[in-house]
């Protein structure tokens, strides 16, 4: 207003019906907007106020609201007051002439407000009807994702009641996408030269699974003492010199994404251990849980035998967990038990990296942390917990999601927390010097370009959301109407590899430790966005549903941006051997994963073959879309993607003594490589026993045996024993057949000469 004059001013003057209204002086009651349609008002039924409500489509009548202008009876209905109820609330206003004008005027402003409203109302309820038709009418014929249960899950069954969930990044889920490959593994009628190979292997693997099986077992001596739990955890520590080794290679390898120390304060204690001063009780089951990662990341095979020059993890990692599960009552709680239950699941992953196992451990840990509050910021705690332990806290609590996130995506599981279970807020980007015990006010965020301590974390802190979402929707494709949510969220992460891209910017210099450093760092921010965009696309770009190209492009890009990490380092470099053990031993799963996925590219972009169930239309544009794929970069032809999954296959074959490898995932590998390429029957089979060969190679190094030998081993096996015992069979609809095809030549059957080779 700019006459100066106040409200009140103006409501004495009575000039203005407006300030009359909402005048402090009179109470004026004004009528309820009329909302309800004339048939409920008619009925004095509820009305939902829908076009049409409720109550008239269950009814069956006809819907219809009164039109602008149209005078309507009070007594109809219950939306506005009736005249008896008016005249004796207003009795006394009525016996006074000044006043009665006063909320004659009011009454007429309110009119014009409620004939408004409605009008706003009508027109919105028009809108939302006309939104939700067309939307109904778009979606009637839009493309539904669809990608067949058998190649994005599957389930084992065992005697009708031991089951195992299986996701899609098993072996055994992603075979199912090549009928080729599965009829030459399962075929009975075998030549006898590869039904040989078969066999040598099966003994292989045998041989490889009881080595294995020794190595991960821990010493009984120490395990089974009755000697006090923290004296036996002292005798299996190496000396000061390997210590010293292992907790560096912990401290740049693993302590980056994930945060469970404050560094300064695990060092000060650390040498004061050593120096002979005592450390509480939680000191040593860290100590040693970080060992067994560190002497893990070092090379093939340490950790699992007895050396002097290490630590030996299973033994290690057992009474680590013994000396968990004798706590009780308030231990249970405190912080460092936390931090050791953390340490001790990384460490056992070390040596037994089965993911439901971890998922499941873990979903105790997380219980553990709500126990102790952690999901909550420390911040509505803030006269119990000081700053620098509240910045651990959080610390700590973005490791947890990060490992759930993690291994939920790899068992194809939901997480164990939903997005908005938590209140805690990410921790700041600083150096774990910038804070101390004593600290009585945390320093500011730094720039999320400046590299600190927490860096790695921060940024994947800030991409937690939408790592959620997508957990979230590869548990429930089955549920999703369209692709604009897995679009949008892959839109989102490909602008985070962006982000990456700037942030950590490749670089050119002489010092290798910095080119190192920065490789590690970006591979690491990479990756962890990389990982759920694939996992995201999986279902849709390898089927034979029409998918977008987007999809199809990106799925293929990511995987081979995956299978190339290593080629921005320089292969003769002192420590690229060391890199080299450390990518391969993080990123087995998904390198395994992205070279099926590579092979599924060269089939269809090589002759077109798709499901016998699918449509002609969709094999022709699914064959088209991997095509177009496969064309759009250099990095994506057909010859390169040939050359990436022979490398990885040669990488296996060399790391085929290592725990955690399967064989059957390397021959499952060789016999859906060799049949993607294309060519002839006899070419495809010729490359499959060159292939086959070059495990038997491997396997016997491995092993220290040869040719001979391995086949003179017949008679050490029963015949039940050397079938390979997980039950693939049942998920792949052939029950009585030996897993992958390896069956004996006691239960193989010859069929007809003709399809001797078992392809196509």
């Amino acid at each position: 207003m700019d006459n100066g004059k106040s409200p009140a001013s103006v409501h004495s003057s009575a000039k203005s019906p407006v300030y009359s209204f909402v005048a402090p002086s009179r109470s004026v009651k004004r009528p309820r907007p009329v909302k309800s349609c004339l048939e409920c008002r008619k009925r004095k039924l509820r009305c939902d106020r829908a076009s049409p409500c409720a109550q008239c489509q269950k009814a069956q009548r006809q819907c219809r609201y009164a039109a602008e202008g149209e005078v309507v009876s009070l007594s109809d209905g219950s939306d506005a007051e009736t005249p008896e109820r008016t005249v004796k609330r207003n009795r006394a206003a009525a016996s006074q002439d000044s006043n009665h004008r006063d909320a004659s005027a009011g009454s007429n402003y309110a009119a014009v407000l409620e004939e408004h409203a409605n009008r706003l109302e009508r027109l919105e309820s028009q809108l939302l009807s006309r939104t939700s038709s067309i939307a109904e009418s778009s979606s009637a014929p839009a493309q539904r994702p669809a990608a067949s249960s058998l190649t994005i899950r599957g389930l084992t069954v065992k005697g009708g009641l031991r089951t195992r969930f299986f996701g899609q990044m098993s072996t055994r889920v992603l075979v199912n996408l090549f009928d080729e490959a599965k009829d030459f593994m399962f075929a009975r009628n075998k030549s006898s030269d590869i039904r040989e190979m078969f066999m040598n292997i099966q003994k292989i693997h045998k041989a490889l699974q009881d080595e294995h099986r020794k190595a991960t077992a821990p010493i009984t001596v120490f395990v089974d003492s009755m000697t006090p739990i923290q004296k036996r955890m002292a005798d299996v520590l190496p000396s000061r010199a390997v210590c010293d080794a292992l907790l560096d290679v912990y401290l740049h390898g693993s302590e980056t994404i994930y945060r469970v120390l404050h560094i300064p304060t695990f060092m000060r204690q650390y040498n004061q251990y050593w120096e002979g001063q005592t450390q509480p009780d939680a000191f040593l089951p860290q100590l040693l849980s970080i060992l067994c990662v560190g002497y893990r990341y070092v090379g093939a095979g340490k950790g699992q035998y007895p050396d002097r020059e290490g630590i030996h993890i299973p033994t290690a990692s057992s009474l680590v967990r013994t000396w968990l599960d004798s706590l009780r009552g308030k231990q249970l709680v405190e912080f460092s038990t936390l931090q050791a239950e953390i340490l001790q699941l990384m460490a056992q992953r070390m040596i037994n990296p089965q993911n439901q196992e971890s998922w499941t451990h873990l979903g105790l840990i997380v219980r553990m942390a709500m126990t102790m509050g952690f999901h909550r910021d420390p911040s509505e705690f803030a006269q119990k917990i000081s700053p620098f332990w509240a910045e651990q806290r959080r610390k700590l609590w973005y490791t947890i999601l990060e490992l759930d996130v993690h291994m939920s995506m790899q068992c194809n599981l939901p997480c164990c927390i939903r997005e908005g279970d938590f209140t805690c807020q990410p921790p700041r980007n600083l150096n774990d010097e910038d804070i101390h015990p004593g600290t009585e006010q945390l320093p500011p965020s730094k720039p999320i370009d400046q590299d600190t301590d927490s860096r790695v974390q921060v940024f994947a802190a800030s991409t937690l959301s939408m790592r959620f979402r997508i957990v979230d929707i590869i548990n429930r494709t089955d549920t999703l109407q369209d692709y604009s949510q897995v679009l949008e969220l892959g839109n989102e992460l490909e602008r985070v590899f962006e982000d990456v891209r700037y942030i950590v910017p490749p670089t050119h210099s002489n010092d290798m430790h910095e080119v190192r450093r920065r490789w590690m760092t970006r591979v690491v921010l990479d990756m962890n966005c990389r990982r759920p965009l694939l996992a995201l696309y999986r279902p849709f770009a390898l089927s034979d549903t029409d998918v977008p190209q987007q999809i199809v492009t990106g799925y293929l890009r990511s995987s081979m941006i995956l299978l190339c990490y290593l080629d921005e380092l320089d292969p003769n470099s002192p420590d690229y051997h060391h890199i080299w053990h450390m990518h391969h031993l993080v990123l087995k799963q998904e390198i395994l994963q992205a070279a099926f996925s590579v092979c599924y590219y060269m089939k269809q972009s090589t002759h077109g073959s798709v499901s016998p169930t699918s449509s002609n239309v969709k094999s022709e544009s699914a064959e088209e879309s991997c095509t177009i794929a496969s064309e759009s970069s250099i990095m994506l032809s057909l010859p390169r993607l040939k050359s990436v999954v022979q490398k990885v296959l040669d990488t296996m074959n060399q790391r085929i003594r290592e725990i955690g490898t399967d064989l059957r995932d390397i021959v499952s590998l060789t016999v859906v490589f060799n049949t993607s390429q294309g060519g002839t029957p006899e070419q495809k089979r010729e490359a499959i026993k060159k292939g086959l060969q070059a495990i038997l190679d491997a396997g016997m190094q491995a092993i220290h045996t040869n040719q001979e030998n391995i086949a003179t081993r017949a008679d050490e096996y029963d015949a039940t024993e050397l079938r390979l015992r997980e039950p693939h069979a049942v998920l792949y609809g052939r029950p009585g057949y030996a897993e992958y095809g390896m069956c004996l030549p006691a239960t193989c059957h010859r069929g007809s000469e003709s399809d001797e080779s078992g392809v196509r």
